[in-house]
C-alpha cells in the first residue's frame, strides 16, 4: 500500500469511527449530507477522493472538530498554545486528492480552534468546467503561486498571485488552474465545530 492510500484509509477510518460513535448507518449519514451511501463506504475504505467541502460537511454532520479527522486524538496529550506545520514534512507526505486539486492539512491540535488551514495545489488543466461545491462556514483563499479562475454561484473571475477572496461557504464555489504552470492556494476556513448547527446524533 502506498503512503497516499494509507493516509486516505486513516481519514476514512476516523470517519467510520465517528459515524459508529453516533450510531449512524452509512445511509443515514448519506441522507444527512446529500452524499451517497456507496460513496461514503468507499471513503471509509480509503478508496474515494474527498474534497475539503465534503470533509467539512461530514465533520459538521457528525458534530466533531475538523482536526479529529486529520489527527489522532489523545486524551492524555495536553496541546500547546501553538502548532507548527513544517514544509519538509509536507514535501515527504503525500497529499490528499480531491476533484481537480490536491491538498495538505496545515492546522494542528490547538484546543477549541476557530480556524482550519489547508494548502491546495491545482494541476495545469485544459478543462474549462468547474464543479461547484458548498459547505457551512466562511472561507478565505489567498493565491500563493500561479493563476486561479474562481467561480462563486454564476460569477467567474481570475485571481493572480497575491490576490485573495473571502466568501460564505454555503455559496456554491470552486476554482481551477487558469495558467500554464503550477497554481497553489492557501485556504482558511471556519471549522465545523465553530459553525452553529444541530447535531443529529
Amino acid at each position: 500500500m502506498d503512503q497516499a492510500h494509507q493516509i486516505a484509509r486513516q481519514l476514512g477510518a476516523r470517519i467510520r469511527k465517528a459515524r459508529s460513535a453516533h450510531k449512524l448507518t452509512l445511509q443515514a449519514l448519506g441522507d444527512d449530507t446529500g452524499l451517497s451511501a456507496a460513496y461514503l463506504s468507499r471513503v471509509e475504505r480509503g478508496e474515494a477522493a474527498m474534497s475539503i467541502a465534503n470533509v467539512i460537511l461530514i465533520a459538521t454532520r457528525l458534530n466533531i472538530p475538523l482536526r479529529d479527522l486529520f489527527e489522532d486524538s489523545n486524551d492524555a496529550h495536553v496541546p500547546k498554545s501553538y502548532t507548527i506545520s513544517r514544509r519538509r514534512q509536507r514535501d515527504t507526505s503525500p497529499p490528499l486528492t480531491a476533484n481537480g486539486y490536491d491538498y495538505h492539512w496545515l492546522s494542528g491540535d490547538l484546543p477549541d480552534p476557530k480556524l482550519s488551514g489547508f494548502v491546495l495545489d491545482f494541476p495545469v488543466t485544459s478543462d474549462l468546467d468547474i464543479k461547484l461545491l458548498s459547505h457551512e462556514g466562511e472561507e478565505i483563499l489567498y493565491v500563493l503561486e500561479g493563476r486561479i479562475e474562481f467561480q462563486i454561484g454564476e460569477e467567474r473571475f481570475v485571481l493572480d498571485q497575491g490576490d485573495s477572496v473571502h466568501l460564505f461557504g454555503d455559496r456554491p464555489h470552486m476554482g481551477r488552474n487558469a495558467g500554464m504552470g503550477p497554481a497553489r492556494l492557501l485556504m482558511v476556513v471556519t471549522p465545523s465545530d465553530v459553525v452553529e448547527h444541530t447535531s443529529r446524533a
